[in-house]
């Protein structure tokens, strides 16, 4: 089997129509993504596109893709594809790795991360304020995984925590080329993990490793608890 490898394209509308009609001569036709965002990262998926207007129009994970709305891609079309595609460069290089985070944080630590300025400032009213039906949803997903005693607010908080620690990286590893932020927590534990694997959080940083959240091991097939390195090629 051929090593886990995707390549991340952002996009004006325009734009990816004449490419979309490039590549169709190439026998690549990219499959919109129908049900969530995180779909085009299967193995499965060759080629695989969340239109410009697409974001909001998912019921899986709404609350989560307001961060999208607020960032620099808000407005391009994501293309994801299993091979480098002709007529555009990549944003980003996604490939499966062997690591092990050098410290994990406690509770105390989580709470000091989500009272950063940078995570105030840069945090979506939506995302940070979850409705009933957020909470619902949550519920659910929490009893798949195995935590449905743990509190709301207590695995919302390693949510938020694990995405502040990709704008402003307190855990993170370094190679000599910059900070390398890192999860903070297992599958069970991270949220929209979609939104660091795409560049949406922490695309100022060269290198990421990032661990898939619920919804990209149910639905894309990610590897549970498996560190997958996000570069800029």
């Amino acid at each position: 089997m051929a090593a886990y490898k995707k390549y991340v394209y952002w996009l004006p509308q325009d734009r990816f129509e004449r490419l979309r009609s490039l590549w169709a001569e190439q026998g690549l036709e990219p499959q919109a993504a129908r049900k969530a965002v995180c779909l085009p990262l299967s193995a499965k998926q060759e080629v695989g596109y969340v239109p410009a207007d697409g974001w909001q129009a998912y019921s899986l994970c709404r609350r989560q893709m307001s961060w999208q709305a607020d960032s620099p891609w808000a407005g391009l079309t994501l293309v994801v594809s299993s091979r480098p595609l002709e007529g555009a460069d990549p944003a980003w290089l996604i490939q499966k790795i062997k690591f092990k985070p050098p410290a994990l944080p406690e509770r105390s630590d989580m709470a000091a991360l989500v009272q950063r300025p940078s995570y105030q400032r840069l945090r979506p009213q939506r995302w940070q304020h979850p409705t009933e039906e957020d909470r619902r949803e949550t519920l659910r997903w929490q009893k798949v995984m195995g935590l449905g005693h743990l509190p709301f607010e207590e695995l919302f908080l390693a949510h938020c925590a694990n995405h502040a620690n990709f704008i402003e990286p307190e855990y993170y590893v370094d190679n000599g080329h910059g900070k390398a932020p890192y999860s903070i927590g297992r599958t069970s534990r991270v949220c929209s993990a979609c939104l660091e694997l795409y560049g949406i959080i922490g695309h100022e940083h060269q290198r990421k490793l990032v661990i898939p959240c619920p919804g990209a091991v149910a639905f894309a097939g990610l590897a549970s608890n498996r560190y997958y390195e996000v570069t800029k090629p």
